[in-house]
Formats: structure tokens, C-alpha cells, sequence
């Protein structure tokens, strides 16, 4: 009776047998040994999925018991060979793994597996919005096939089309429904427009042009002439002031671009548009704002009367920021004390303002002010505290608190059958799916379960998950388990070969990946010091697979590599090299100072890129604290590395204005 069943709905008894036993969990699946050979099993029925009958595959999974990853077997047999007939099948799972990672793969895969078959019924009764635009409009488009009024799906329509991008054709016939139904006004048209131009896909706009009114469509092609080259706003007498709501909007954009190619020219073309046409207080802040930052950047002999300007209209802290850069560039102290104590507190709070006010009253020989806030910043941890630290000549804080949770506790989370899946999948190698299952698993934790989760993350040497659940708990303390010495081995021997201190790898690897070994940046850099295929095939002579770039020791090995060869570029300078890790050596070198040295703390807050000014920050308080990890000496101790010289030899650091070929 069992094997007869089973044939005939194989899919649904599995399911039900799965719950069962998950239900009564098997005593020894926690037994490492069992769960090793189950595993082992896993791997091998995972094999037979496609080839196995479903009677054979239902005895298969059955004797698996309660393994976590069950369910990712029965995913696979579920959408192999998908026809209609399964449609049963695929209800049961997608009733039982609702809402789980599980459940978005089955789902998408059946719908679209419905829209291309026309199973309209199936497919109305299946679907969830789930991000995907074609099903969207398949959805859509069926509603209104089954009797549903136009006019209650217009704004859900119109939103669908005013995006800055293309749309797929399954979405044309709503798209036609709605200009048929006069819903795409010219209004709706300009504004796609606008999309479209600021930072979406500029090549529609000649096709939205012509669906404006002829007297319109005059906008539509300054919104594109402007978006390919910002410098044809000199010719202003183009604006014909028809729709001066518009125009000044084009325009204000158009500034926006054009100070960063051709600073003369916009500030020419700025006065003669502000003396021809009325600017809203937002778009006059808008462009205010860029050339603010775009001229400190630059250094501009105008900088600092557009930076006034900016503030003059909103607090914008980015703006505030290259003021003081501006003003630390200059060593005006003075200046730089009237900027932060005018400023909102809100911004002046924050640790870099309290810094700087330190340094520049250090500088005014106002030392009782100096230390006062030196002091308060030196019991923190973070670079400006261990700037303070340094300034002060003591040990850095670490603050560090570990975070005590009872056994029972951590044992309730790794029972949830969303980590189980997360740490079987991480075992095996399947570390995107593991973080889906390990997201899913946070959301359904209480604060206490979700600090519970970060320390078993950190026991299964999970480091990226440990670091990242920290950090969104917001349970900051934990220094040991938040700055883990993970791949200790390959990391330190690299190190050490390449001449290179093991802390400066550990907070490379640290900023770059959190020690995700998988990890892939949108620049196509990987693994846990992100290198790059290029850089690979340049430091070794030949071609390197992104695979193995993946591997933590092939990694470390060229990461370190890379960080002797950048610091041959530079100098031995470390603080340079870290830059030139993230920004390219050649380009640091043009930010070097222009005609003498300068302080290593006020260059770095001079650095034009904000990420790497942020990268640099962070790798340097990052590497005193894994030197404090790595060197446990007494304070009595005299070494070299004892921990804290991370900090007392940058404040000591002259950054130089060139650096030898």
C-alpha cells in the first residue's frame, strides 16, 4: 500500500513523511558522525534525482529521515520534467515552505512555466508578486482577461510604466490599454523622461519624446541632448522658457554633470542661467551642492564661496565635510573651529567633527580643550578614538564586552529548521543559498534569538554571517567574535612571505570580503582579499581562474602579493598602499600632497574618493585591533609591536608629495 501510494502522489507523501519526522527528530541527527553520513547520501540521491522513478525516489528520501536538506531534494524532483499534472505537488510545497527561500525558486520557476503554457486559471490561482516585471504583467493581463475593471489597475499600471528603463513586451499590452484609455499623460511622460535621463536608460528617451504633444517635444530632446553632453547647456537660448518648471529642471541637472567635466564653463553657464530664469530653493541647493563638492575635490579657488553658498541653503554633511577638508588643507584652524561649533549638533556629534575640534584647538595651544575631548574619544573604539589615543600617548580601548548567551538558547536557534538548512548548505560548499536560508532565519528571531544566532554563527565558523549578524543587531562589543582570526593559517604564512604584518592582511581581508570566501564584487573582484582576474594574470604571469580566486589560499597568496607589489609603488608607506588597494596606485599618486608633506590624519581626510577615504579609516582601526589580537604584550613591554604603535606611527607619519618609480 505505501509503494502504491507513493507512486501516486510521491511528492505530497514525502512531504507529509518530512514533517512527520521533523516533528519527532531523529536523536542522532545532531550526532556529527550520522549527519555525516547522511549527508554523504544526500549528495549521492541528489545525483539520482533526475534518473530515479518517484517510487524509488520516495524510499530514497524516506530513509534520509529528517536531514535538513530533504526539502532541497524534493525541489528538484518537483521541477524536473514540470507539467500541470504537478500542479498538486507543487501546491503542498509551496504551502509548506511559504514565505522560505524554498518556496521563491518553486514558484517562479512554476509560473513562468504557466504563463508560457497559457494556463491562465492555474496561474491566477498560483500567483505572488515576487519582483519579476513579466509576471507582473502576465498577471495583470490576466486579471483583465478575467473580467476585472481597467480602471482599478490604472495606477498600478502607470507605475509599472514610469520607470527610467524599458519594460519587457509581455508588459505592451497593458501599456497600449493605457494610452488607448488617454493615462499617459504628458505629465506621466516627462517624468519617465526625467527617469530615464538621471541615471536610467538614456536611449528610450527619443522614443518617449515622440509621445509628448508637438509643442512638448522640444523638452524631451534637451533632456537628451543634455544627458550626453551637459556641455551644450552654453547654448541657453535653446531653453525657450515655455515650461520654465521643466527647463530649469533639465538645466539644474545638466550643472550637475557639467562641473565635474568643465568647472569654467559651469560656473559661466550658471550665471547667465540664474539672470534668465527663476531656480526653485531646491533646485538652487541641488546645484549649490555639486559645485560645492565638486570644486573642494578639485580645490578650486572658488571652493570655499560655493561650499558657504550650499550651507547657507541646507546642512548637507557631505558638503559640510568638504568644507573642513578644505580648511584642514589649509591648516586653518581657527576657521575650522568657527565650522564645527556654528554647525548642527546633530552633525558636529559625530566622531570626526569631535576630532578635528580636538586637533585644532591642540593647534590654538588651547591643550586643556585639546585633551578634554581627546579623553572622551580615547574611550572609544574606532579610528578618530585611536587617533585620540595616539594624540594622548596611550593604549587604545578596545571596549571589548563578549557577548554571554545560555546554552539552552543557542541550542533553540540552531534547532529552527531554517538555520539547520542554512548550515548544512554552508557545509557543502552552497554558501548563496545558505544566506538566503540564514536571512530567512533572522527574520523570524526575536533580539535576544538574533544575538543568539550571531555566536552560532561564529561556533560553525560562519565569520561573514558572525559579522554581519552582529552588526545588524547592532551588538557592537563582541571584538573577538566580530573580528575573528579567521584562515589564521594561509593568511599569516602569505603574509610573512611577502614581508607584509599579518594585521594589515587580516583588516585587508576583513574590510574586503567580512572573510566571505565567495564573495564577488560588482567590479568582478574575488574572494577574501578581492582580487581581480587581471591583477591575478599581472602578479602571476598567467591566467588565473575566478574558481580558484575563490580558494582561500590562492587568495591570500595574491592578496599579500599585491600589497608587496603596491607597497614597492609607494614607498613601503602603508597608509598609501591601502589606498592604492582600493583606488589603484597611480591614482593615489595624484593625490599626494603638491608641494611639501603632510600630516598622515589630515591627507587622509583629504582623499576625493569617499570610499576610499572610508576604506583607509576602517583598515587602519581594523589592524590595531587584530595587532592587539595577534600581539598580547604586556604595557611594560618595550617590543616594537606592541599594540597600539598601529596609530602612534600614523600620527607621527609625513605623507610625502612624490614617491620614488
Amino acid at each position: 500500500m505505501h509503494t502504491h501510494i507513493a507512486y501516486i502522489y510521491p511528492i505530497i507523501l514525502i512531504v507529509s513523511i518530512l514533517f512527520a519526522n521533523v516533528a519527532q527528530a531523529d536523536e542522532n541527527t545532531n550526532n556529527e558522525a550520522v549527519l555525516a553520513e547522511k549527508r554523504a547520501a544526500f549528495l549521492r540521491i541528489e545525483k539520482q534525482v533526475w534518473n530515479t522513478s518517484d517510487a524509488d525516489f520516495a524510499d530514497l528520501v524516506v530513509q534520509l529521515g529528517d536531514y535538513p536538506l530533504v526539502p532541497y531534494l524534493i525541489e528538484k524532483k518537483i521541477l524536473h520534467g514540470l507539467t500541470t499534472r504537478k500542479a498538486e505537488q507543487v501546491s503542498a510545497f509551496l504551502k509548506e515552505y511559504e514565505n522560505t527561500p524554498l518556496e521563491r525558486k518553486v514558484l517562479r520557476t512554476w509560473l513562468r512555466y504557466l504563463a508560457k503554457k497559457n494556463r491562465k486559471s492555474l496561474f491566477l490561482e498560483s500567483y505572488q508578486y515576487i519582483g519579476d516585471t513579466k509576471l507582473s504583467c502576465r498577471h495583470f493581463r490576466y486579471q483583465l482577461e478575467d473580467g476585472v475593471a481597467i480602471e482599478t489597475l490604472y495606477p498600478a499600471l502607470k507605475q509599472l510604466w514610469n520607470v527610467g528603463k524599458s519594460q519587457p513586451k509581455d508588459c505592451d499590452p497593458l501599456f497600449k490599454l493605457l494610452k488607448d484609455n488617454n493615462q499617459i499623460t504628458p505629465e506621466l511622460i516627462l517624468a519617465r523622461i526625467s527617469k530615464a535621463a538621471q541615471g536610467g536608460q538614456h536611449t528610450l528617451i527619443p522614443y518617449l519624446t515622440k509621445l509628448l504633444p508637438s509643442e512638448q517635444q522640444y523638452l524631451g530632446k534637451l533632456w537628451h541632448k543634455v544627458r550626453r553632453d551637459p556641455s551644450s547647456l552654453r547654448r541657453l537660448n535653446a531653453f525657450s522658457e515655455k515650461y520654465p518648471e521643466v527647463e530649469t529642471a533639465i538645466i539644474s541637472y545638466g550643472l550637475g554633470r557639467l562641473i565635474w567635466r568643465d568647472k569654467s564653463l559651469a560656473l559661466r553657464t550658471w550665471k547667465k542661467a540664474e539672470e534668465k530664469f527663476t531656480f526653485s530653493a531646491e533646485h538652487k541647493a541641488h546645484i549649490a551642492n555639486r559645485f560645492a563638492i565638486s570644486l573642494a575635490i578639485a580645490n578650486h579657488e572658488k571652493a570655499e564661496q560655493w561650499l558657504i553658498e550650499s550651507e547657507s541653503l541646507e546642512q548637507d554633511p557631505e558638503v559640510l565635510r568638504w568644507h573642513l577638508a578644505i580648511l584642514l588643507n589649509e591648516q586653518n584652524w581657527s576657521s575650522i573651529i568657527n565650522l564645527i561649533e556654528k554647525a548642527s549638533p546633530v552633525l558636529t556629534s559625530k566622531n570626526d567633527y569631535r576630532y578635528w575640534l580636538a586637533r585644532s584647538y591642540e593647534a590654538m595651544n588651547n591643550g586643556a580643550k585639546a585633551k578634554e575631548l581627546y579623553q572622551q574619544l580615547a574611550n572609544e573604539r574606532h579610528y578618530y578614538g585611536f587617533l585620540a589615543s595616539a594624540r594622548l600617548g596611550q593604549a587604545v580601548s578596545l571596549q571589548d564586552s563578549p557577548l554571554l548567551i545560555e546554552r539552552e538558547l543557542l541550542d533553540k536557534v540552531a534547532s529552527l529548521p531554517s538555520a539547520k538548512r542554512a548550515r548544512e548548505l554552508k557545509e557543502l560548499g552552497r554558501f548563496h543559498e545558505a544566506r538566503l536560508e540564514w536571512r530567512y532565519a533572522q527574520r523570524q528571531l526575536s533580539e535576544q534569538e538574533k544575538l543568539a544566532s550571531a555566536v552560532l554563527a561564529t561556533e560553525w565558523e560562519w565569520h561573514d554571517q558572525a559579522i554581519f549578524t552582529f552588526s545588524n543587531t547592532g551588538y557592537l562589543d563582541d571584538v573577538n567574535r566580530r573580528f575573528p582570526m579567521a584562515f589564521a593559517d594561509v593568511i599569516t604564512r602569505e603574509a610573512q612571505r611577502y614581508k607584509i604584518d599579518p594585521e594589515w592582511a587580516f583588516a585587508i581581508a576583513r574590510r574586503e570580503s567580512s572573510f566571505m570566501t565567495d564573495a564577488v564584487s560588482s567590479a568582478r573582484a574575488f574572494g577574501l582579499m578581492q582580487v581581480l582576474p587581471s591583477t591575478a594574470k599581472y602578479l602571476e604571469k598567467k591566467r588565473v581562474s575566478e574558481r580558484s580566486l575563490m580558494r582561500p589560499e590562492v587568495n591570500a597568496k595574491l592578496g599579500n602579493k599585491y600589497l608587496r607589489y603596491l607597497m614597492d609603488k609607494v614607498d613601503n608607506n602603508t597608509v598609501l598602499a591601502t589606498a592604492s588597494y582600493n583606488a589603484g596606485w597611480r591614482r593615489v599618486r595624484g593625490w599626494l600632497p603638491e608641494n611639501d608633506t603632510m600630516e598622515a590624519d589630515l591627507w587622509v581626510e583629504t582623499i576625493p574618493f569617499k570610499e576610499t577615504r572610508n576604506y583607509v579609516k576602517a583598515v587602519l582601526a581594523y589592524k590595531q585591533i587584530y595587532q592587539n589580537k595577534l600581539y598580547q604584550i604586556s604595557d611594560s613591554d618595550t617590543s616594537d609591536r606592541k599594540p597600539g604603535s598601529v596609530f602612534a606611527d600614523f600620527v607621527q607619519m609625513q605623507i610625502p608629495s612624490s614617491v620614488a618609480d
